[in-house]
């Protein structure tokens, strides 16, 4: 589970409609490189992730829910001003959440780039210090880390799809996996409704 799902949408509501499903199910957040090398290692049986590339990143065979977990924007995050997407950077330095591949083919003739270990807030955090001129975030995770600092526009590159991933040796869990999504969507949009 990404770290951004830590507070009170996250981790207690997706174990309890995990286990209305059929699941137990211990919900472990962590950075998405980690994930990646923990779900190759069997420390983890499962994970969010938006990436179509992760069965060759995880080394081992992984099987995607057939339910999308959410369809999120991809946002170039810069000081207001004239930059209306990538292609207009000239030197300024990138962030992006190390781990993170939704961005892989928009990035890869941009050589001012760097990989931010602890993601979303980190990033915040090194924006504000004026350690980074830009960075790359998925609307959520935006928005749970803070919004587009003052000052700064967010621009919407891309349509990020995420799914839940399980190690093929589970995969007769995917129905269970499929049902127990549904309802955390439900429990989201239920949650976000909330003042």
């Amino acid at each position: 589970m990404p770290e951004v799902y830590t507070d009170q949408r996250g981790i207690e509501p997706y174990r309890t409609v995990m286990a209305e499903a059929g699941l137990c199910v211990q919900p472990v957040p962590m950075p998405n490189a980690r994930s990646v090398l923990a779900i190759r290692r069997g420390d983890i049986d499962g994970l969010f992730a938006a990436v179509n590339d992760l069965p060759v990143l995880a080394g081992v065979a992984v099987v995607p829910g057939k339910v999308t977990l959410g369809n999120v924007k991809g946002l170039l995050i810069v000081r207001s001003g004239d930059i209306a997407g990538i292609g207009d950077l000239k030197d300024e330095l990138l962030g992006i959440w190390l781990g993170e591949t939704w961005s892989k083919d928009l990035i890869a003739s941009y050589p001012n780039v760097i990989g931010v270990p602890r993601g979303p807030q980190m990033m915040q955090q090194m924006l504000r210090e004026g350690r980074l001129d830009a960075m790359l975030m998925d609307a959520y995770s935006l928005k749970i880390s803070g919004g587009v600092p003052d000052g700064y526009k967010g621009i919407p590159i891309a349509d990020i799809v995420v799914h839940s991933w399980l190690r093929a040796e589970f995969s007769e869990f995917l129905p269970k996996l499929d049902e127990g999504t549904r309802a955390y969507q439900q429990k989201l949009l239920a949650l976000s409704r909330e003042p």
